[in-house]
């Protein structure tokens, strides 16, 4: 009997314990799926973003990314609710470049207003590669001294869908040597040479759009990396044992695909102004292009010394210091040259002609936005 007792008394307090849990284990549960349905809207929200801003102005619900700072207009402002199912997101986009935003996406379910309603806030920077074609203001642009040597011949007025751009654009000065000519298309005539052709002493943050920011690169290389177009520390060019920051483009040592070439330094850091020995050095020989001719993005963080390739080159040419090339590759597109070391002067006998669609990698390069990398956050409180 004692021990009947007991076991009674023993399973009176589990029974106890079982009807306390039965009470709060489904309202526990029901928090759980709630902050997961909000989760769930806040994550969705990040992707209307996506959406929104690769659709742009042009399509309904689609926005143009804001200015720096600026907060975008409804129902992108934070405090429009957009209703989904049984609950809902406020987006809100703010404006850092016209390649950065910054997004806060609120998920809450069942509203936006019951005392009850579960919240999820993401923070997270959304970025898309820069514009070339609409943001350059010229065919050749180098943000510092050029020579334009020869029988070069830099040409802006074959497109015009991007803008009326210069011939070459320079933050110093512009010389034109032997029978070099050089159009723009800014002043609608056919007269080469002229000071609306030739554009000099431009302040140097009208290249700020010109411009790969490390975000740019870091997304760039790692593209490169994925196709086997990255030369640099860990990818030495063929028959190399080791990356010296010297690469020779041409038909023994090809390249096999387009899209992204990226030459990296020798350190894999971001080239310094004071530090020109870890620049890297590229040539571009006869048979460099495989293919016979490139689309797509060539970048080269240091010098190129040579561009003398058999095909043509239908893209951007992305120079972090200095061109020097007296070779006659055409190139349809643009060229960039960012002067990292002042001292150190561009010159070029190329024949160049802007192409809005070839600055912008001719259908090679993704021009959509997405998820900058390590900003995405899910914000604690919410």
């Amino acid at each position: 009997m004692p021990l009947t007792l007991i076991a009674l008394v023993i399973l009176s307090a589990l029974m106890i314990a079982f009807a306390v849990l039965a009470q709060s284990e489904p309202v526990i549960a029901m928090n759980q799926y709630r902050g997961a349905v909000a989760r769930a809207l806040a994550e969705s929200a990040v992707e209307r973003a996506i959406w929104a801003l690769t659709a742009g102005s042009r399509v309904g619900g689609g926005v143009d990314p804001p200015s720096s700072g600026v907060v975008a207009g409804p129902p992108y402002d934070g405090g429009t609710s957009i209703t989904i199912g049984s609950g809902g997101f406020t987006l809100k986009i703010t404006g850092v470049s016209t390649s950065d935003v910054r997004i806060e996406a609120v998920g809450f379910t069942p509203d936006n207003a019951s005392p009850g309603s579960a919240y999820r806030k993401i923070t997270a920077s959304l970025m898309r590669l820069p514009d070339f074609g609409l943001g350059a203001p010229c065919a050749l642009c180098v943000r510092g001294d050029l020579d334009v040597m020869g029988s070069a011949t830099i040409d802006a007025r074959g497109d015009t869908s991007c803008g009326r751009k210069y011939g070459t654009y320079t933050a110093g000065t512009t010389t034109t040597l032997g029978a070099a000519s050089i159009w723009g298309a800014v002043d609608g005539n056919d007269t080469s040479n002229e000071t609306t052709d030739v554009l000099i002493n431009a302040p140097t943050a009208d290249f700020d759009a010109l411009t790969l920011g490390a975000h740019h690169l870091a997304v760039l290389k790692q593209m490169a990396r994925a196709s086997g177009t990255y030369i640099g520390p860990g990818s030495p060019p063929g028959g190399a044992t080791s990356w010296t920051g010297t690469v020779t483009f041409d038909a023994a040592h090809p390249i096999a695909r387009a899209g992204v070439v990226f030459v990296d330094t020798i350190s894999g850091n971001a080239p310094a102004a004071d530090n020109p020995a870890d620049y890297a050095s590229a040539s571009f020989q006869s048979g460099a292009f495989s293919m016979g001719d490139f689309q797509g993005w060539i970048i080269v963080m240091g010098n190129v010394t040579a561009f003398d390739v058999s095909g043509t080159l239908r893209g951007l040419l992305y120079v972090m210091n200095a061109l020097t090339s007296s070779g006659t590759s055409p190139v349809h597109g643009l060229v960039v040259a960012q002067s990292l070391a002042a001292a150190d002067r561009s010159q070029t006998g190329l024949p160049v002609s802007f192409d809005c669609a070839g600055a912008n990698g001719a259908g090679k390069i993704p021009t959509g936005w997405f998820l900058t990398g390590g900003s995405y956050k899910e914000v604690s409180g919410h």
